[in-house]
């Protein structure tokens, strides 16, 4: 039965070897990210064309539907999902209902934070940071982060893409102290250790800060040295320059967001209007007034604004979980609604008896598969 086994496995090497290097690749980008994933470990060749930067790039050229990705995360375990940003040509609103992906993560804390989702890559906070690819579901700890003063006790991870070089970096800055310095780590680099790099406008970070990595850059909420009102820094990932930009008059900024591929800034607690960043080096900013979803009824304390899909939906996730829980999108244009209901992850008690609380949702616009290798 072994010899048979064996037999058939040589055949079957065989055949594929005996395709064309061309037809193998053609064939793999057709394929959905999972499959690519699987067949990379059918033979040596297949592994070096699926982590040929050349077929990442026309991968990602041809899988560029961006997608909402859903994270449940529950110790070192993640249940993943993801929903369509893109819409057929209706004005009706709809529901559905969403499955889980099982992926097991060593080395999580259960109050992990993550940064947002850039070119298919995310980072968690961790003991060390950890890097993940979705598509892949390769993950790879990063190298202790070294701390240049005691001051650097919490510390805030950004991440950022350089379109031109095609590099992933993670930036690292210290949590609710002046910055002097940053850390950066570069992935994929020979060099595998933290760089050092001095900043040229000192600030200092809010514990609330996130970062937004749009075109190349990476843009955060901050403050200055002197003072208590929030201004924007940006750190251009491939020069590796920082800049400061300032809010609009008057305008107290909480939250940073991608709009339709620019830099928009809302309050947190008031979603009627929001500033659009026009010109970062004259500090030009346009204004948008909108309109609640919600209307009177009262339903917008339920749900956290957590950005929006490139085509410009609002993406509203839970405050809290109940036993059967879900997420909004809503299409201002069309004054449509897309409601997806999270299934109960089958096996797992602790969700069929409804403590759902003990999972923490992330959730991640504008996510695009990536065949990057870790």
């Amino acid at each position: 039965m072994e010899h048979r086994k064996k037999a058939k496995t040589d055949d079957y090497g065989k055949r594929t070897q005996s395709l064309p290097t061309d037809l193998i690749t053609e064939i793999l980008l057709r394929l959905p990210e999972k499959s690519v994933a699987r067949f990379s470990c059918v033979s040596k060749l297949w592994s070096s064309i699926t982590t040929d930067p050349s077929f990442i790039s026309s991968f990602e050229t041809r899988s560029s539907r961006q997608r909402l990705l859903l994270c449940l995360q529950k110790g070192g375990e993640l249940f993943v999902s993801s929903i369509p940003q893109h819409t057929q040509n209706s004005n009706m609103s709809y529901s559905s209902s969403l499955s889980f992906d099982h992926h097991h993560m060593t080395k999580f804390k259960a109050s992990s934070s993550s940064t947002e989702s850039v070119h298919g890559l995310i980072c968690f906070e961790s003991e060390n940071p950890i890097v993940w690819n979705p598509s892949t579901r390769q993950f790879v700890t990063l190298p202790t982060i070294p701390k240049p003063c005691k001051s650097w006790k919490e510390t805030i991870l950004f991440l950022g893409y350089d379109p031109i070089e095609g590099k992933h970096k993670v930036v690292c800055i210290p949590d609710g102290k002046t910055c002097y310095v940053c850390r950066v780590y570069t992935l994929g680099s020979v060099q595998e250790s933290w760089r050092t790099v001095k900043i040229n406008h000192k600030h200092r970070s809010s514990w609330d800060t996130v970062g937004r990595c749009i075109n190349g850059v990476i843009y955060y909420l901050t403050f200055p040295c002197q003072g208590d009102d929030y201004i924007v820094m940006s750190f251009d990932v491939r020069s590796e320059k920082f800049n400061m930009i300032k809010l609009p008059s008057g305008f107290c900024g909480h939250f940073l967001v991608t709009y339709k591929g620019r830099l928009a800034c809302f309050n947190r607690y008031d979603h009627s209007r929001f500033w659009i960043l026009e010109d970062a080096q004259k500090h030009k900013w346009s204004s948008q007034d909108i309109l609640s979803p919600f209307g009177d009824c009262g339903m917008e304390t339920d749900f956290n604004l957590t950005g929006f899909t490139h085509a410009g939906e609002f993406i509203y996730v839970p405050n809290t979980f109940r036993h059967l829980f879900y997420t909004l999108l809503y299409d201002p244009v069309r004054n449509s609604w897309r409601r997806f209901e999270f299934k109960e992850m089958a096996g797992d008690k602790s969700v069929s008896n409804g403590l759902v609380r003990e999972y923490r949702l992330h959730a991640f616009p504008n996510h695009i598969d990536s065949q990057i290798s870790l």
